[in-house]
């Protein structure tokens, strides 16, 4: 079975991480591996989307945490509207099987890209 994935566009991609590295610069992205929003932000943030499962091996790759799905979920809907900078992005894609997939990730905030 293939594996769903969105592609990203080298436009795209580097216009997304610039505003990231605005925001880094601006220091309104510290790491706090103690913190689930700050773990579950600094995997999700970036041009390249994720799925739930897709996060949540990130985390446990980046920090050595095993946050489940419906943390991680709960957590991105902290971003539903502006937070730290970021804004969380979600597109569907449909499956072989005939299921929607979800993929989310976190950009900067309009304004912030600039």
């Amino acid at each position: 079975m293939k594996k769903l994935s969105i592609p990203v566009d080298v436009f795209e991609s580097d216009r997304i991480n610039s505003g990231i590295r605005t925001l880094v610069k601006a220091g309104k992205l510290s790491d706090n591996p103690n913190s689930q929003i700050c773990r579950v932000r600094n995997a999700a943030a970036g041009a390249k989307w994720h799925t739930l499962r897709d996060l949540e091996l990130l985390v446990l790759q980046m920090y050595g945490v095993a946050d489940t799905q419906s943390a991680i979920s709960a957590r991105l809907r902290e971003f539903s509207r502006p937070r730290d900078g970021l804004v969380k992005e979600r597109r569907m894609v449909k499956a072989e099987s005939g299921k929607w997939v979800y993929f989310y990730r976190l950009v900067a905030a309009e304004g912030v890209a600039a």
